[in-house]
């Protein structure tokens, strides 16, 4: 939509400093696993010096998140409330149901700006930076994280248009409830409370085999990985192997953003279309 277009680029400026302090904070929390590993090397022959340094990356990463989240804060709830007043202006047909309900779905919008798109951020700066650390300590587990991306993506794939077709579904349903709690009809409140049940156990169903499947291949890849980098490494230290363990961890998990990206795209893309139905 045009308006919410033209909301954004006034705000331009001021999301790329948001985004500017996320990036700052995922790129020291990216050195956190390798520092903590030399930390813990350090102490065990009584060098603090490294204990200084994951301090101070500490600090500062506490330092620029409160800064984040004050600021941030401000600017999203002013951008939400730009884009609903100028919704509810130029709709002026739909019925009071509706447009309660697009307003509350509306603020999936502000959602993606304010949590997805700094997990996306985040999510790219740990696969990439974990990935670095891997094949710079172990090669063979690099290449095993490669090809951990391969059973992630088929997965996505497969759930991908049932987890969208539901979605529509339940937004389509959603939009009722206004209109039939001011019906005062009993038996059309008791029948959309059902509805809305199997409607969200349906949801839910499709969601709990997804990230079950999900969480199953990167236990399996987790510990194929850890047995590779392991295998007849006699002269490994604690300090590296607990950063091997989170890199490879966080590499993992930072692949699920590809499923949640998916997902929070099929929600997107059904609330802009209901937003301009009426445009």
């Amino acid at each position: 939509m045009k308006y919410i277009y033209r909301i954004l680029l006034n705000y331009k400026f001021k999301l790329a400093l948001i985004y500017f302090y996320v990036i700052i904070i995922e790129l020291l929390y990216l050195t956190e696993p390798y520092i903590l590993g030399k930390t813990i090397d350090g102490l065990i022959k009584s060098n603090y010096h490294w204990l200084f340094v994951f301090f101070i990356i500490e600090f500062l990463a506490i330092i620029f998140m409160y800064k984040r989240m004050v600021y941030d804060t401000k600017i999203y709830t002013s951008i939400y409330n730009k884009i609903v007043l100028g919704y509810l202006k130029n709709d002026k047909t739909s019925d009071s149901s509706s447009k309660i309900a697009r307003t509350d779905m509306a603020h999936s919008l502000i959602d993606f700006f304010e949590n997805h798109v700094h997990y996306y951020i985040m999510s790219i700066i740990s696969i990439i930076g974990s990935l670095y650390f891997i094949f710079l300590e172990h090669v063979k587990t690099g290449f095993l994280m490669l090809i951990s991306i391969i059973p992630i993506l088929l997965i996505v794939k497969f759930f991908y248009k049932r987890i969208s077709k539901a979605t529509r579904i339940g937004n389509s349903h959603y939009e009722q409830k206004f209109s039939i709690m001011d019906s005062n009809d009993d038996l059309k409140i008791d029948t959309f409370f059902k509805r809305r049940r199997k409607v969200v156990i349906h949801q839910s169903t499709l969601q709990g085999k997804n990230w079950t499947s999900l969480f199953s291949s990167k236990t399996i890849f987790l510990i194929a990985a850890l047995i590779i980098f392991t295998n007849k490494n006699i002269n490994l230290t604690q300090g590296e192997a607990i950063a091997m363990y989170s890199y490879i961890d966080k590499f993992l998990l930072s692949l699920l953003s590809i499923p949640v990206g998916m997902e929070m795209f099929a929600r997107m893309k059904d609330v802009i279309n209901r937003l301009k139905e009426n445009k």
